[in-house]
């Protein structure tokens, strides 16, 4: 048996060695699940900024590490936290610059499951833009479930409210998210018809 053969920690154990200041097991902790920070720092932003944002949350997952409950999957917690510096990303002055936004269609459903969306790149980052843009008790439960597939029994165990509180936090989010697509499709209809109207001017 080789090397690469011998037993993985499980994220229990690395959060455990963690805890007790193990800055080796939370790395190897934050490695295993990178792919979720850098989904969320991918949806708001580009190159360095989204650089800043990945290593943002990883500083303050490993400074609330101990607030952490073993109740909640890690990867839920870990990806809350980085949500929550996209916020404050899109919300603060160290924003270096705004991302384009495309025309964007956006529909919800109320109830449990979002329809599946045939939509562009931009579409997409346009939408978890929006949701970064949400109050967090809103934000978190929407991207948790939709984007990242979690349940809303172990959202409710990561947030320490009743299963039933945070359903309906999601469907109040997605009313508002559904208002504010809807307010920036009809912003950038306009800015595309005035741009068209420059244009023809132009060309006469």
């Amino acid at each position: 048996m080789g090397p690469s053969d011998a037993h993985q920690p499980s994220d229990a154990e690395l959060i455990a060695a963690a805890v007790r200041g193990d800055s080796e097991s939370f790395g190897e902790l934050c490695e295993r699940h990178r792919a979720r920070i850098w989904r969320v720092a991918a949806s708001v932003a580009d190159g360095a900024d989204a650089d800043d944002i990945a290593q943002e949350a990883v500083v303050r997952a490993w400074q609330a590490l101990k607030r952490y409950r073993a109740d909640a999957p890690f990867a839920a917690w870990l990806t809350r936290i980085a949500a929550n510096v996209a916020h404050d990303c899109r919300k603060s002055a160290w924003r270096r610059r705004v991302m384009p936004l495309s025309v964007m269609s956006a529909r919800h459903d109320a109830g449990d499951d979002a329809e599946a969306l045939a939509l562009s790149r931009d579409e997409q980052r346009a939408i978890r833009q929006a949701v970064a843009d949400l109050p967090e008790r809103e934000r978190s439960p929407i991207w948790l479930h939709y984007f990242e597939g979690f349940t809303m029994a172990e959202i409710a165990r990561l947030s320490g409210a009743p299963e039933a509180t945070v359903r309906s936090r999601a469907r109040a989010g997605l009313k508002r998210l559904h208002k504010a697509l809807a307010a920036m499709q009809v912003r950038n209809g306009a800015a595309q018809a005035t741009g068209q109207q420059e244009a023809e001017q132009c060309s006469t």
